[in-house]
């Protein structure tokens, strides 16, 4: 069905947003959820939250599609330079069909079929995989990608793809297109909006970027020569010639201390620990700024922007939860997975 846009303010956003942000499953429902303790619990609490999935239906393609499906809405009621900026959102979640469809080319070897995987967008024409995967040669597969229309650069990652086989080189570089377009739409809004939206943007490349420098040092050590081509451009902290010059550390620890102060502050409690507890730190510094902007109730228009990161976490949530129980984690620990929600203390930033 096709997808009107709706005259509104930001006083009407904001109040359809906190509608919908207070049907969704964070704070004390989604700690119940963590203690469901069989997938048939988990699908059947999911569904008295008003969430219809069942046990047949591929899970994180599910949830990533309806993510994709709420933006669409917001984009319906958002006006043009807000709508871009939340496409631009949507682009940065489709670009994982991408990513799998370079990867089911150039690694032909996959027990699922890729058709399992690919997410829907509701009203994008989907690949066809069958004809791009049956390609004769690079140049022809180039040519029936579409995304190539729209990204000039991607030919050249891809024929480079082809060559080295490189592809955590072949995602970085995809991600960084990604964040340039969302970064060029975050500067595009009105100027009360412009500020926060390039800080968000600016802070989700910092991160991004930061767990990638943290993985090296710990357990790729790429050579710092090859590892500034994963850099993606336009952060808020850590500008590119600061990551080159921390890219020559050999531990995460020596990181961690070579960090702005706040950054390193927030990560030294971590610095002995397994990596996925900084990196699950930094996306939750993230998710603390965007609730906190989605509850300021004297800026309506801080919402929208935020309300796509919200949903993404509750996204990424759920989806852990349900690997969780299917690899039967204690609830203690798929709580400690969890973005915006602390098990210890039962507070919870989202």
């Amino acid at each position: 069905m096709a997808r009107f846009p709706i005259p509104t303010g930001n006083d009407f956003i904001f109040a359809k947003l906190h509608g919908l942000w207070g049907r969704a499953v964070h704070g004390e429902r989604l700690r119940k959820l963590t203690t469901c303790v069989t997938e048939e619990l988990f699908f059947q609490s999911l569904n008295n939250l008003g969430l219809q999935i069942s046990q047949q239906d591929h899970f994180q393609k599910k949830i990533a599609a309806r993510e994709i499906a709420r933006l669409q809405d917001v984009i319906a009621w958002a006006d043009a330079p807000t709508a871009r900026f939340i496409h631009a959102k949507i682009r940065n979640i489709a670009d994982e069909n991408l990513k799998l469809l370079l990867n089911y080319r150039f690694l032909p070897e996959h027990e699922i079929p890729i058709s399992e995987l690919l997410v829907p967008i509701p009203g994008v024409e989907p690949y066809d995989y069958k004809t791009l995967l049956e390609a004769p040669n690079t140049e022809k597969f180039i040519e029936l990608l579409p995304d190539c229309q729209e990204f000039p650069e991607l030919p050249e990652i891809i024929r480079r793809l082809e060559q080295d086989g490189d592809f955590t080189a072949s995602d970085c570089a995809i991600d960084s297109i990604s964040f340039q377009q969302e970064m060029a739409s975050a500067r595009g809004l009105s100027f009360g909006l412009r500020n926060v939206a390039v800080e968000l943007v600016g802070r989700e490349i910092d991160i991004t970027n930061l767990c990638m420098l943290l993985r090296n040092a710990n357990m790729y050590h790429i050579e710092n020569e090859r590892l500034q081509k994963f850099w993606i451009p336009g952060g808020e902290i850590l500008p590119l010639d600061k990551l080159c010059l921390l890219g020559e550390l050999q531990t995460p620890g020596e990181v961690i201390d070579a960090l702005p102060p706040f950054l390193g502050a927030m990560l030294q409690p971590f610095r002995d620990q397994e990596l996925y507890r900084s990196e699950h730190a930094l996306w939750n510094w993230l998710a603390q700024r965007a609730f906190q902007l989605f509850r300021d109730f004297t800026h309506p228009g801080y919402s929208i922007l935020v309300y796509p990161y919200l949903l993404h976490f509750e996204t990424i949530n759920l989806g852990r939860i349900y690997e969780g129980i299917r690899f039967g984690m204690p609830p203690a620990v798929i709580q400690e997975m969890m973005v915006g929600l602390c098990p210890v203390s039962g507070q919870s930033v989202l």
